[in-house]
């Protein structure tokens, strides 16, 4: 049978090994659009699924063979230019292209039993090598692949084929023997934040998760409640931390135990590339930040106040913004520079709203913060907050101030209760630099943008949660805009960016 006339072959064996090998004298950039452009096609194409179904698993060698060496050779490159980022981009669509043909297979309902499986497996194992390489991009996680990986885990549970053997003749697919083995490598690698790492550590962090996924424990039970992270298999969102501790697994969650991986890699006796440093660093995430929680410095603790959230800290950060202001105001020699970026987040009278303004003076309020105090560690990068009153989640961010200190970002980590008082502990992972605030252009209203070190090479910059294009540009009030240029967090809180100054 022959498909659509845009699809370059015909849906028989033949055709295809006509087509491939017309590829293999091809330069690899060209021979990889060119597949990427079939697979393209192939979504659109009206054929039936008997006929697709063998041509989707012939085509995944060479989907992974262009992906994993386009990936590779632009990470060996020292800078970025407008080729390297046409390769990156190419490198994610092959395996989400073919995976997403996959899961249009699969909701047709016409597989057979066994070829249902099969196709769940691969798309998974897609998935899985499509997320590796927006890692390596400092992407945005894809939302879709995280939506689907959810029906697929849910679908194969229903079939009940999470723990059926695979087969299969791929290299890249023996280190997993079932469905359900793919669905832990790819919660292990998200879990392993690894857009906060190197590209060389994100590799051996997908190697990690490919070798030691089935240290993993799992389950749906609603009644377990030792575990670390979470996956919502309702929502469209990677796994994540636990928000509270010691609660109960809600329906329609998988709890995700990482305390096994953990306990191994702090003996050693797992063999991995990883540094040591990075090693323990894991090992630390991995086991809820139990060493840090338990090596308080001992000492009296400081007294800081805690603002968490996005929202409020903004609030806050624009009042200490006026207050600059205002001191600069004072001042018998100001710095022309710096009052053109500071005056500029004021709005002008034409484009101030009275009840707007009359509103926040009485009703919006910036959050004064909450007092805790904060215990140092050993390890510089982490503090831990007590506090009797604070609520709080994990994966929020947190502003921290006292008089004659600079204000300071941290990440909530981790949390934990303490019995002998009767507090809630949080852990702190310190973001180190200056905190400012920029206003976003004037077609985003009450929009801002918290940058971190902004006179450093590695500048940051916070933004409310949403979805933002990489190496795009967010226009500022003043004559500048940010050009994120690597995606290193995004959740439910915000979006957490490296980014140039354009």
């Amino acid at each position: 049978m022959t498909t659509d006339s845009t699809v370059p072959f015909e849906l028989t064996q033949a055709s295809l090994a006509s087509w491939l090998e017309s590829l293999t004298v091809l330069p690899q950039f060209q021979a990889a659009n060119q597949l990427n452009i079939a697979l393209k096609q192939l979504k659109q194409a009206d054929v039936q699924t008997a006929d697709l179904f063998p041509v989707l698993i012939n085509l995944t060698p060479l989907t992974l063979l262009f992906s994993n060496s386009l990936s590779m050779a632009i990470t060996q490159e020292s800078t970025a230019s407008s080729r390297t980022l046409k390769l990156g981009k190419l490198s994610m669509q092959l395996p989400r292209q073919l995976a997403l043909l996959f899961c249009q297979l699969i909701d047709t309902n016409q597989l057979t039993d066994n070829d249902l499986q099969t196709a769940i497996f691969y798309a998974l194992q897609l998935i899985g090598y499509s997320m590796r390489c927006y890692s390596l991009f400092y992407e945005t996680p894809s939302d879709t692949l995280w939506k689907k990986s959810a029906e697929l885990y849910k679908l194969a549970f229903s079939l009940h084929a999470l723990n059926t053997t695979q087969v299969t003749k791929l290299s890249e697919f023996k280190q997993q023997t079932s469905i359900n083995l793919v669905i832990k490598r790819n919660l292990l690698f998200s879990i392993l934040n690894p857009a906060l790492h190197s590209t060389t550590e994100i590799n051996q962090f997908f190697q990690l998760a490919n070798l030691q996924s089935h240290l993993l424990e799992t389950t749906t039970a609603n009644d377990t409640s030792e575990f670390g992270f979470y996956w919502d298999l309702e929502n469209d969102r990677p796994p994540c931390p636990v928000k509270k501790p010691n609660r109960s697994l809600p329906s329609g969650f998988l709890a995700i135990n990482t305390q096994p991986l953990s306990h191994e890699l702090q003996l050693g006796t797992l063999a991995t590339t990883l540094s040591p440093s990075s090693q323990n660093k894991l090992a630390l995430a991995l086991s809820g930040y139990r060493q840090v929680f338990n090596s308080i410095t001992p000492g009296l603790p400081s007294r800081t106040k805690m603002i968490t959230g996005f929202t409020a800290s903004c609030h806050y950060l624009q009042e200490l913004d006026k207050l600059s202001k205002i001191n600069m105001l004072s001042d018998q020699h100001p710095n022309a520079n710096s009052l053109k970026r500071n005056f500029s987040l004021v709005p002008l009278e034409h484009q101030r709203n009275v009840f707007e303004t009359s509103d926040q003076t009485t009703h919006n309020k910036p959050l004064a913060g909450k007092f805790v105090n904060l215990h140092k560690t050993p390890n510089k990068q982490y503090s831990v907050a007590e506090s009797r009153g604070l609520d709080c989640l994990t994966t929020d961010m947190a502003l921290l101030y006292k008089e004659q200190h600079p204000v300071s970002l941290a990440i909530i980590r981790q949390q934990a209760l303490n019995d002998l008082n009767n507090t809630n502990q949080i852990l702190l992972e310190h973001i180190p630099g200056n905190c400012s605030i920029y206003s976003l252009g004037a077609n985003k209203k009450h929009a801002f943008a918290i940058v971190i070190a902004e006179e450093n090479e590695n500048r940051e910059v916070f933004l409310a949660p949403g979805k933002y294009a990489l190496n795009s540009n967010i226009a500022l009030l003043i004559d500048k805009s940010l050009q994120l240029t690597a995606c290193l967090e995004s959740n439910s809180f915000y979006a957490r960016f490296r980014f140039n100054f354009v």
